[in-house]
């Protein structure tokens, strides 16, 4: 789940300035992803990013007016479990397209006037399709489909490559992968949230 909100001063962004933005943010669901079609139409379908609009903007340097630069706060609401992963590719995407932002107006961004704030929202005040859901269930409910894929033997495996059981990205085995042992294989996960969520599902010791 991905809820993000911009705001903005009334009147200070385009609808070319939104579009900037809102593809600097589904950057992270397009652009070098390895995650099956399946699992990352609903990664798309639950990311929502919408356009605040203020009257009256003002600092303490007083009321905000063109041609300076429009300051911007942009909250982002995430499952908690999984906010510190999605901080920095997050604020990244979003830090990218600001400073496109920036470069196509002329405009330097004094500092203080860019906001990215991440908002954790607790397992069990998730509401999945209108129903109370943990971190965890969303990412099963995201990748249900390629689990059904991958249980009928319907995914190929290249050399030295395993499959993260629960979202279907390519997990290479080595120093530093995130992995579990369960009945005898050795396990790969994208993310320690993807591995919680194998433990809970199969009723193994939840990983540190």
């Amino acid at each position: 789940m991905f809820l993000i909100e911009i705001a903005a001063p009334a009147g200070a962004l385009t609808d070319g300035d939104r579009a900037t933005l809102t593809k600097a943010v589904t950057s992270l669901l397009n652009e070098g992803v390895s995650a099956p079609e399946e699992t990352m139409a609903r990664g798309r379908a639950v990311t929502h990013i919408a356009f605040r609009e203020l009257a009256g903007w003002t600092t303490g340097d007083g009321t905000w007016a063109p041609p300076a630069p429009p300051p911007l706060v942009i909250t982002a609401t995430v499952p908690e479990a999984w906010r510190e992963e999605m901080s920095r590719p997050l604020s990244g995407a979003v830090r990218a397209g600001v400073r496109r932002l920036d470069r196509d107006h002329g405009w330097t961004r004094p500092g203080g006037h860019l906001w990215i704030n991440l908002v954790g929202i607790a397992d069990g005040s998730i509401g999945l399709n209108g129903s109370p859901a943990t971190a965890d269930e969303l990412t099963s409910w995201m990748t249900e489909e390629f689990r059904a894929r991958h249980s009928a033997g319907e995914v190929d495996l290249p050399e030295g490559v395993v499959i993260d059981p629960m979202c279907g990205m390519q997990v290479t085995l080595g120093r530093g992968a995130i992995t579990m042992e369960h009945d005898g294989e050795t396990i790969g996960f994208c993310a320690a949230s993807c591995r919680r969520a194998y433990a809970k599902e199969h009723s193994l010791p939840v990983p540190a």
